[in-house]
């Protein structure tokens, strides 16, 4: 059922052929194997207060980010979210809605610093009605 829809679709198999490319291909960082030892996370946790996790620069390395998770509980609405420090400039994010929210996001291909020895910082907006607020986030160095 599977291989006939496939061919069904006018162009399947380039889209697929272009897929099997991208994630294959040797100049995304993630394919050729993140170094043992150089998984990070940046965790961080308030309330009131803007919250921010941080994946640490180090010396003659860039930092990646793969990925995020926020959660709120109370009535804040803790959005926007500013992801600062990745090439290019900052990422903005909305929609952690006031009660207990949620916001989470994967990167792929994981997003670089803007340069070795950059930190990437992930950081809340500040509500004064949160009763906690949590920041969680994955890259690696390489």
């Amino acid at each position: 059922m599977i291989g006939s829809m496939r061919s069904s679709l006018p162009g399947a198999a380039a889209v697929l052929a272009a897929a099997a490319l991208f994630f294959a291909s040797p100049a995304s960082p993630q394919t050729s194997g993140v170094p043992t030892g150089a998984i990070i996370t940046g965790n961080a946790t308030g309330s009131t207060a803007a919250v921010t996790g941080t994946l640490a620069a180090v010396p003659n390395k860039t930092t990646y980010i793969c990925g995020f998770s926020i959660s709120s509980t109370g009535s804040a609405a803790i959005s926007p979210i500013t992801v600062a420090g990745v090439v290019g400039s900052n990422m903005i994010f909305q929609n952690v809605s006031a009660g207990s929210g949620q916001l989470v996001q994967a990167f792929y291909p994981c997003v670089p610093a803007s340069g070795p020895n950059t930190a990437i910082t992930v950081t809340t907006t500040a509500d004064g009605t949160a009763t906690a607020v949590n920041v969680n986030s994955w890259g690696f160095q390489q």
